[in-house]
């Protein structure tokens, strides 16, 4: 591969010939600035324009196929060991979850119009003031929780770049998990690898932690397909259906159930064809235009993708206040008392100031990595470094690592997870649902779910190795590990 890919990957995990060609259009397209950034978790989705774990930077363009609609990661620490928890202590903790968190958009809304405002502008910090979030814990956010916490923008001129039919969808879309590879899991820290930013971070051994996988949902993808004529899929057909499906979905409790089950049914479809067809298998003919970051369009892309990142921060926020009232359900009241450790994206389109310059900065399946000197004034981040979260597969080990100097080489950028070996489509006939549960079950992993699905997109065996990404990450002095994971149960919703 060309000096116009900078990659970072693991001698196990080679990048294959498709891989390789769509990074070469992606880093020769103009307006990029090159290198692009590979990351350890790099793959092709059969579903997806570009690869997973890429970074891109840009001055004065946007590229709307370089990004997928807003996905990121919380951390959260509790008060309570591995020994306060027994199985119906977990029975009582999910249990509550399940009922008040949906794994997909809501039958009825549980926020108004006024809410949804407050949500776009101040992200997380909607829920501090209205569901008991420390405030403390709005500066472990990424931006702080909102992208226009320091923005003058008028709330009036910011909601006139969200189409109507996306606010009603937004409506239905707080409290809301997903499908796929999103989870809340319960994590005991079974190992601290380094005492002195342990400490920092306040985690010892055998203290319960959570971590949630979730994003904006499909108020977020509703903003990225009304916005995503430079990102069409089908000739536009997918994009004519889905604003038919945003706009139809408030109509009726009968229709919504109606809509959810077919877009359900048709992302299997999608999937299981795009594997199986070759020819768009490949996809070497991708054109990748981008919009003038300057005009009229540009803003109103990087408006609205703001306003879906926002509404991710309160999305995961919100959820973590769940967490909170079912820790106090099980344990008493004063049992719940909670931090977010952090929370920060994995899929998203940003301006930063990186090394003294302003860039448009594209993470598709990639998070944010700044080491200390980015955190002037935060007491703790200041000495630390920035939290990293390395989530493994279902089952398995995960690591909490902290940003180090030589991430300035990835664009202060790390891998969101280890990376797909076997895409959904391709996994769903080649992985048994049966064994799936039984191994994770093996590992004395207790799995929650939403209801029978495609157990066996999420096989253990479908993922790269979470000690070899972490190899690859502290190497090259990216991140290094502070403490090992354990999962003890996981809230999953099956597509």
């Amino acid at each position: 591969m060309s000096s116009n890919v900078r990659i970072f990957t693991h001698p196990d995990y080679g990048i294959d010939e498709n891989t390789s060609t769509i990074l070469e259009k992606m880093a020769g397209t103009e307006g990029v600035v090159r290198p692009i950034v590979a990351l350890p978790d790099v793959h092709f989705k059969y579903s997806y324009h570009t690869p997973t774990g890429v970074v891109v930077l840009s001055k004065d363009r946007i590229f709307p196929k370089f990004v997928n609609a807003n996905c990121a990661m919380s951390f959260i620490k509790t008060e309570f060991s591995s020994g306060d928890i027994n199985e119906n202590a977990l029975d009582s903790i999910f249990g509550y979850l399940q009922k008040n968190i949906s794994v997909s958009m809501r039958n009825a809304p549980i926020i108004s119009h006024d809410d949804l405002k407050h949500i776009i502008k101040e992200g997380a910090g909607w829920a501090v003031e209205k569901h008991g979030i420390d405030p403390s814990d709005l500066m472990n956010f990424e931006n702080n929780g909102s992208l226009f916490k320091n923005d003058k923008t008028d709330i009036t001129e910011i909601m006139s770049y969200v189409p109507k039919a996306c606010q009603n969808i937004g409506l239905f879309s707080i409290g809301v998990l997903g499908y796929g590879n999103h989870f809340i899991e319960l994590q005991v820290i079974d190992d601290i690898i380094n005492k002195d930013v342990a400490g920092l971070f306040g985690i010892k051994k055998s203290q319960v932690c959570f971590m949630i996988h979730s994003d904006s949902r499909d108020f977020g993808q509703s903003i990225f397909d009304f916005y995503s004529q430079k990102a069409k899929k089908l000739f536009g057909a997918q994009q004519i259906y889905k604003k038919l499906y945003y706009s139809m979905f408030g109509s009726s409790y009968i229709l919504r159930d109606f809509l959810r089950s077919v877009n359900k049914n048709l992302n299997r479809i999608k999937s299981t064809v795009y594997w199986k067809v070759d020819k768009w298998n490949k996809k070497k003919n991708f054109i990748f235009e981008g919009i003038d970051a300057n005009n009229e369009e540009g803003r109103s892309y990087l408006i609205s993708t703001y306003c879906a990142i926002n509404f991710g921060y309160a999305n995961r926020a919100y959820m973590a206040s769940v967490i909170q009232r079912a820790l106090q359900k099980t344990f008493g009241k004063d049992g719940g008392c909670l931090n977010i450790l952090y929370d920060g994206n994995h899929d998203a389109l940003q301006k930063e100031r990186i090394d003294g310059e302003e860039y448009y900065v594209h993470r598709n399946g990639a998070c944010r990595a700044y080491p200390p000197r980015y955190f002037s004034g935060h007491p703790v981040f200041s000495k630390t470094g920035q939290p990293v979260l390395l989530p493994s597969s279902l089952g398995r080990h995960s690591f909490l690592c902290a940003a180090t100097k030589g991430c300035a080489g990835s664009y202060y950028s790390t891998c969101h997870g280890t990376g797909r070996l076997v895409d959904r489509g391709a996994a769903r006939q080649i992985f048994d649902a049966k064994n799936v549960i039984d191994e994770v079950r093996g590992n004395n992993v207790k799995i929650y779910d939403y209801g029978n699905g495609y157990i066996a997109e999420e096989a253990p065996k479908a993922f790269k190795d979470v000690d070899k990404i972490l190899d690859v990450i502290s190497k090259n002095n990216i991140a290094e590990p502070v403490a090992r994971l354990r999962p003890l149960a996981d809230l999953k919703g099956w597509r």
